[in-house]
């Protein structure tokens, strides 16, 4: 078999020219398309070793073709992801692997395609499967002819991403709780423990209610500033904050952003110290005010970042920085020129 050409998203545009270029391609003759019977099976309720945990096979399909590679293998679709195994290497293929709730839309297209050969004119027909992700993937699947495996695979596709009862959704059947108290203080506290690489801290109720849970690492702190929820009321009554900030700099942070609403940690990587942050809008007003103690705070958050990108406009870039935005734009667009700006008082 030739060797697998390197993934790539196809477009309805280029169908009809990918397909006729995989007509020589030698996935395509393995498959042997004219000796294919119609059957009837049934899937297989065996103990897959790739299945995650109470994930469950609801429909499959076999010799089927993931044309992004050229690559024939068995069509799975489960309780969580529609999911592609190679014949080869009966490894998962990640291009042609989703999860069902990242799939924006799927259809079923036809493509037919020339004969190469000048003794007959007839033209053979390719049926596939348009597979739109929510992460910009196109993934396109050719099934065998007179199988009705891709009527089956797209029926299981039309149940599974809209299932009747929210209960249905995989993460609602995969298991029991791995967390044996059921308190939300209590598992908010063992993700921080988590989180802080402190894992064999476990926390209790008796925690909780003495205050003994503000631990830290060399980054990070667990803090009780919100306790009572009197700092903010939609936020939790432990906060994991930088351990460079005191408690009286994390409540005049807050009393700038909406709601009480300040930057506390939702995430962090152990390694890098990348952060996930939640927080709402500064209030800056109109006279575009600012506070030392919110700045500190995100800059804490960032410390251990030293490639970030900026990703605010340039124009919102050059009004932090105190830079007149339209001189610099009209300098750049119109050459040669001098802009003289006059401001009153």
């Amino acid at each position: 078999m030739a060797a697998s050409r390197p993934p790539r998203s196809v477009s309805s545009r280029d169908m009809s020219v990918g397909c006729e270029r995989l007509e020589g391609g030698t996935s395509w003759d393995t498959l042997e398309w004219t000796k294919i019977e119609p059957v009837t099976r049934s899937v297989s309720h065996v103990n897959l070793e790739f299945l995650l945990e109470a994930e469950r096979v609801v429909e499959e399909g076999h010799g089927v073709v993931l044309v992004n590679t050229d690559e024939a293998g068995t069509l799975f679709v489960t309780n969580f992801r529609l999911l592609f195994l190679s014949d080869g290497t009966r490894n998962i293929v990640p291009l042609g692997t989703i999860p069902l709730a990242t799939i924006e839309k799927f259809n079923k297209m036809v493509v037919k395609i020339q004969s190469n050969s000048r003794q007959t004119n007839k033209s053979s027909s390719r049926r596939l499967l348009q597979i739109i992700g929510k992460d910009m993937r196109i993934i396109v699947f050719c099934f065998r002819p007179r199988t009705k495996q891709r009527r089956a695979i797209y029926d299981a596709l039309s149940r599974c991403t809209k299932p009747e009862r929210i209960w249905d959704i995989y993460a609602f059947t995969c298991g029991p709780s791995k967390f044996s108290n059921p308190n939300p203080k209590v598992r908010l506290l063992n993700e921080y423990f988590r989180l802080l690489g402190i894992g064999f801290h476990h926390a209790s109720m008796s925690m909780v209610e003495d205050g003994s849970f503000a631990l830290s690492n060399d980054l990070w702190r667990i803090s009780d500033v919100n306790f009572n929820y009197a700092l903010c009321q939609s936020y939790p009554f432990a906060l994991l904050v930088p351990n460079t900030i005191s408690d009286e700099g994390i409540i005049q942070a807050s009393n700038f952003r909406g709601r009480s609403r300040l930057p506390a940690i939702s995430w962090c990587h152990p390694g890098t110290g990348a952060v996930l942050a939640r927080s709402a809008q500064p209030l800056v007003g109109l006279m575009n005010t600012r506070s030392n103690y919110d700045e500190k705070l995100v800059a804490a958050l960032c410390a251990r970042l030293t490639d970030g990108k900026d990703s605010r406009s340039v124009k919102m870039a050059a009004l932090v920085a105190g830079v007149d935005y339209e001189r610099q734009w009209l300098v750049m667009r119109y050459k040669g020129t001098r802009v003289m700006m006059k401001r009153n008082g």
